[in-house]
């Protein structure tokens, strides 16, 4: 007798041959049968009559590794289909720890602000080991008790977690464990020794490649010079690991935007070490002003990705599918001038203050001084006026979808007072990056056959509030919740055997993850039940953050973790999986 028996699906194996007829039975975790089983007896059976059944989704590009201890359930990602995220990104990652250091990641806001009380920092990304380790405790009842590695991996699996994570090793994490708190700088030959032992030491503990990030709020990343990179590949290449980059989007040196010159310092690192790559979350932010001109950037940016293809390069990269999505939905413009509605007791109290003159000179001054970026006119790079549009406001509800800056360009004042005053008119005021010039351009990313959607995102659920307070929120994105319906709908293939291969089989390729991504017997049972025609993403809705239609199954490793979206009380079926393991 068999645990679960499928009858009667459409099966796309993820392979992207032709979907075909038959039924598939599940024993422990592993696929045990595929066939005609209308006689086989099983102690769960489910009719898929009229559905597809696929492989479980694999998501290239997300943090859930720096959250799962935090929020083990992972509803986000298996009400999408996703069995498996790509942990380890941007060259976050909690092991390795040294003696003196924690680095953060964005999940870590609570910590960050138990340890620092920093105003003018939405993120602390280097906090002294002790005083971390009291936060976390405090904070999530954790004990920061892992230094290695596969400590860490070991203590997640320990605790449990609802889908798989395949897990990088992020290069400032290796950095910080040998450099300390005084690793923004370059490194000494004797560091770059021990550097290079840790990267070994990670790789033989099961990472599944090394990962960077190179723009200057993720240090010590950008401290890393060439060479040192290189060197470090060299080793992951050894293990036939792959290199991931968060690539620098800015020259700092010349104070302009510089997303090419990105992608060109890593995949020359990548060529020189003779090392696969895959390129984070590709856009065009910084590359056009008008949808032909992203578009242009996006034709280029392939070329180039081609050409390097051509030249000997092992690529892939991923895609966040939609122009409209930043790292986190923030539910009031408060978010963005968090140090005044932290000094004012809230954002109403703050709107209130505004009233004053001395208040506003406050504002200007602290600006003004470089202390809050965020809010600078005269340096748009750093600035949110060009990223953000208004889409919520109860006293002004026809600017609703018009961007902040031609919103202050039109208003006759500073672009800061100007924003000022719409938030004082109404606290409850709401915001949302969107790029609808981007629109084109993102349709050119995803179709490419290097592509895979990613959502960038973390474990949790839809109403998951990683901010310190409720007036300062920062809940999931909308592709948090639904990259890969959104992309399965609108921008899959024109086979949708092709469109599964590319978020099933096509990842777990690129980062070797054996025995998953496709449907055959003896492999994993990470599956999927869902129709094909009542696939509905609700990421561009007036409520975006809800689950996705149409998946009806969802099992981790043979077992049934979704129906129906709801999600199986009590069952941690995930692993971390260890490369080679």
């Amino acid at each position: 007798m068999y645990d679960v028996i499928i009858l009667n699906g459409l099966i796309a194996d993820g392979t992207g041959r032709d979907a075909y007829q038959a039924d598939i039975a599940i024993s422990g975790d592993r696929i045990a049968k595929i066939g005609d089983l209308k006689n086989e007896s099983a102690e769960k059976t489910i009719d898929a009559k009229g559905s597809y059944v696929t492989p479980g989704f694999i998501e290239p590009h997300s943090h859930t590794d720096l959250s799962v201890l935090f929020w083990p359930q992972m509803t986000n990602y298996l009400e999408q289909g996703v069995t498996t995220t790509v942990g380890g990104n941007c060259g976050h990652s909690y092991g390795p720890i040294g003696d003196e250091l924690y680095r953060a990641a964005i999940v870590d806001t609570k910590v960050g602000f138990e340890v620092g009380k920093e105003y003018f920092n939405n993120v602390t990304l280097l906090m002294p080991k002790q005083a971390a380790a009291a936060a976390l405790k405090k904070e999530y009842g954790i004990d920061l008790d892992w230094n290695s590695f596969g400590d860490y991996i070991d203590k997640c699996n320990r605790s449990g977690m609802c889908a798989n994570i395949v897990p990088l090793v992020g290069y400032s994490a290796v950095r910080g464990a040998v450099m300390g708190l005084d690793c923004c700088r370059e490194a000494t030959e004797e560091e770059l020794d021990r550097i290079e032992d840790l990267v070994r030491q990670c790789m033989e503990e099961g990472a599944f490649g090394m990962s960077t990030g190179t723009d200057p709020q993720y240090v010590p990343g950008p401290f890393a010079t060439k060479e040192e990179t290189i060197r470090m590949l060299k080793v992951v290449a050894e293990y036939d690991g792959i290199f991931a980059s968060h690539t620098r989007n800015y020259d700092m040196a010349k104070g302009v935007p510089d997303r090419m010159g990105g992608y060109h310092d890593m995949l020359e690192e990548a060529l020189a070490a003779g090392v696969r790559a895959n390129v984070s979350h590709v856009h065009t932010l910084g590359m056009g002003a008008d949808d032909e001109s992203n578009a242009k950037a996006a034709r280029e940016t392939l070329a180039y990705f081609e050409e390097m293809r051509d030249k000997g390069l092992d690529l892939s990269y991923d895609v966040i599918p939609s122009p409209y999505s930043m790292d986190m939905t923030v539910p009031y413009f408060a978010t963005f001038l968090r140090p005044f509605v932290l000094w004012c007791g809230g954002r109403k109290e703050f709107a209130k203050h505004l009233q004053s003159e001395d208040t506003r000179k406050m504002v200007h001054a602290l600006v003004d001084a470089g202390l809050y970026p965020f809010l600078d006119e005269k340096n748009l790079m750093t600035s949110i006026y060009p990223l953000l549009m208004i889409s919520r406001h109860k006293i002004h509800p026809e600017l609703v979808g018009m961007n902040l800056m031609a919103y202050g360009q039109s208003s006759g004042k500073s672009l800061l007072d100007a924003v000022l005053d719409l938030f004082a008119e109404d606290p409850d005021m709401g915001t949302d990056m969107a790029l609808p010039d981007a629109t084109t351009s993102n349709e050119i990313l995803c179709r490419h056959e290097m592509a895979m959607p990613c959502a960038d995102g973390f474990s949790g659920d839809k109403d998951t509030n990683i901010g310190i307070s409720e007036d300062l929120g920062m809940l999931p994105n909308p592709m948090n919740l639904s990259c890969m319906i959104r992309w399965l709908t609108l921008h899959g293939k024109d086979r949708f055997e092709d469109s599964i291969r590319q978020i099933t089989s096509y990842p777990a390729k690129r980062f070797a993850i054996k025995d998953r991504g496709v449907l055959k017997e003896g492999k994993y049972a990470d599956i999927v039940v869902l129709n094909r025609d009542q696939l509905v993403s609700h990421d561009r809705d007036e409520d975006p953050l809800q689950y996705p239609e149409g998946i009806d199954y969802v099992f981790v490793n043979g077992q049934l973790s979704i129906d129906h979206k709801k999600q199986i009380e009590g069952v941690k079926a995930g692993r971390m999986l260890k490369k080679g393991r």
